[in-house]
């Protein structure tokens, strides 16, 4: 017991030390950057976390990459060197790959004019920029949910102290629509004219592919060729998501219809589901028809989306995403009074949502049954929505993002 408590002391005393530096670290690098000369032309993306390469900067560092060269220093700079040379090996020549842990790094960050982040300060950990910084959250995925200072945890505490210590690092923030600009800037405690409608760079690749998906993914993975249903639910705060949470689950029903309409459905967790956990509940169905969809397989869900002739999700935001494709979406909203309390949402869900809602195996592949044969079907009510979240589905946000640029920079 004397040893458990003492482990349970070294860790919580590893985890204060650890903020304490990250804190003093972030106000150093903060004060660094009122001095420090800036590049104008120098534009810097990161990932989730500094170690991903997926999502809305990805997508914006490589149309800018593309078409803008040779206006801009286009630098992606990332705290993981496994991820380091991934990139370099996939753009070649397209931009400038950096790893932030070094002396190129440490003064591109200091010399940085225009930041672009997809999640949080971690994005970039260890450092924060000063107000000559411009700093722009693309954010990754149109909301549905409470996010930012709606989140019912924050609630305890008082409104300014949460905008100051996650909120006030962001010059602007991006969104898709006037009705997001409105929720977001309520969220994130920004003023509504710093909130801007430019569309997601993610979907604009989603736009592009939509006729026309990656060659390259169907050279990795032949089976896409096929009907393609995937089950995309989103992350639940203080439980695990159950993937089939239906009291007449069968599985054999349910690989039965995959079979006669040659069809595979793939099941993909959250990112932020503990994988210990989350992948117990969503491996113990893998087989037959009923395939890993996850980040392990798929990295980024949106090379996979113009694959996808069927949508089954709950509150996440991809199901936002897709309405671009105009495809069919079913919901299982299996925990939906739990999920108010505990997250909450935005909107009305049942307004919002425009596909049946299921409860049971039964329901579950009637809805599959229907749409596989009448794919048309709620079109009028997908339309309606996508018309609320998307203001554009020109594929050019980018466009936008880059003449932005050019008014502040």
């Amino acid at each position: 017991m004397l040893y458990i408590v003492g482990l349970s002391a070294m860790r919580n005393l590893k985890t204060f030390i650890y903020l304490v530096v990250y804190f003093l670290s972030q106000r150093f690098f903060k004060l660094l950057g009122y001095f420090w000369p800036k590049d104008k032309r120098l534009l810097v993306f990161s990932g989730l976390k500094g170690v991903s390469y997926t999502d809305n900067t990805r997508y914006l560092f490589e149309k800018f990459c593309d078409y803008y060269s040779e206006e801009f220093k286009i630098t992606w700079i990332t705290a993981s060197k496994i991820l380091l040379n991934k990139i370099k090996n996939m753009q070649s020549a397209r931009g400038r790959i950096i790893y932030q842990w070094s002396l190129a790094g440490l003064l591109t960050v200091l010399r940085a004019r225009i930041v672009f982040y997809l999640s949080d300060a971690s994005d970039i950990p260890f450092v924060l920029f000063s107000k000559r910084t411009i700093t722009v959250q693309l954010w990754h995925g149109i909301p549905m949910k409470r996010i930012c200072l709606l989140k019912p945890r924050w609630a305890k505490y008082p409104p300014w102290l949460v905008k100051y210590f996650y909120f006030s690092m962001y010059s602007y923030w991006l969104c898709s629509s006037t009705i997001d600009r409105i929720a977001t800037a309520l969220c994130v405690g920004l003023p509504i004219d710093r909130v801007l409608i430019t569309g997601y760079p993610r979907n604009d690749y989603l736009i592009e592919h939509k006729r026309a998906p990656s060659t390259a993914i169907l050279d990795r993975f032949p089976f896409l060729q096929k009907r393609i249903i995937l089950y995309a639910p989103t992350w639940r705060q203080n439980s695990v998501v159950r993937f089939f949470p239906f009291a007449d689950f069968s599985y054999k029903a349910i690989n039965e219809f995959l079979e006669k309409n040659d069809a595979y459905l793939l099941l993909r967790g959250h990112r932020y589901e503990r994988s210990f956990l989350g992948e117990v509940d969503c491996q113990s169905f893998i087989g037959d028809r009923i395939i890993d969809g996850s980040k392990a397989v798929f990295e980024d869900v949106q090379e996979l989306l113009p694959f996808v002739d069927i949508l089954i999700s709950d509150y996440s935001g991809i199901w936002i995403d897709y309405l671009l494709l105009d495809r069919p979406i079913v919901f299982v909203p299996y925990d939906l009074q739990e999920f108010e309390i505990e997250t909450g949402l935005l909107y009305n869900y049942d307004f919002i949502t425009p596909g049946p809602k299921v409860s049971t195996t039964r329901d579950l592949i009637e809805a599959m049954r229907e749409y596989t044969l009448h794919p048309e079907k709620d079109a009028g009510k997908r339309s309606l929505i996508k018309n609320i979240f998307h203001e554009y589905e020109d594929g050019r946000s980018y466009e936008r993002i880059y003449n932005f640029i050019m008014q502040v920079a």
